[in-house]
């Protein structure tokens, strides 16, 4: 099945791929043609997907190609560089969603940032390589290779890269679709810091 995303008003988009894959078949494909990056899309499979590929076209477009999962929850083994991208803001890349818990792979570029927000899940957030800020319950902290930082939910918590900066996140229980979205959107008008409740 193929979704073309691109004449589809932006807030309808994830909504029509969500529900369209829903209806599908263990092991089917589903095609999806977005004018962007579908990390967004990614993180709100993520758990349902046996594998998936993301190709740019010439024209700056992106074709996604995921296969539907089998129920029963398989093993991941797998490397960081089959997860390795970065974008216009910092860039969460989901290796594994299920209601209960997420693992994602966030990738930064200098000065990109997490906006501070205060969600309903507690965080894990190991840093790989790099090195930053960490911005918890109104306490700025430096964060380098191999730190450690874990935020109960509820309380504020955000993360600006001062240099290119990997990152293992990992999230008790997954966000909701709309504050991930929310964050995303913050992130990318620049705002520092996001009200979820609103």
């Amino acid at each position: 099945m193929e979704l073309d995303l691109r004449s589809i008003e932006p807030q309808y988009r994830h909504k029509l791929v969500l529900d369209t894959f829903a209806k599908m078949h263990e092991g089917e494909e589903l095609v999806v043609i977005a004018d962007h990056y579908p990390a967004h899309l990614l993180q709100l499979l993520s758990g349902q997907i046996e594998k998936y590929n993301v190709e740019e076209t010439p024209n700056g477009d992106f074709i996604l190609k995921v296969i539907k999962r089998k129920s029963k929850l398989q093993p991941i083994i797998s490397h960081i560089s089959e997860y390795r991208r970065t974008g216009d803001t910092f860039t969460p890349v989901p290796v594994l969603r299920r209601s209960e818990y997420g693992v994602i792979l966030v990738f930064f570029k200098p000065n990109q940032y997490i906006p501070v927000h205060a969600p309903d899940s507690d965080l894990i957030f190991y840093v790989i390589n790099g090195k930053g800020k960490a911005y918890v319950d109104g306490k700025e902290t430096d964060i380098t290779e191999g730190s450690i930082v874990i935020v109960p939910k509820g309380v504020k918590r955000g993360i600006k890269a001062e240099t290119y900066m990997e990152a293992l996140h990992i999230v008790i229980p997954s966000p909701s679709p709309e504050d991930h979205e929310k964050v995303m959107l913050a992130a990318s008008k620049g705002l520092p810091e996001i009200d979820l409740k609103h």
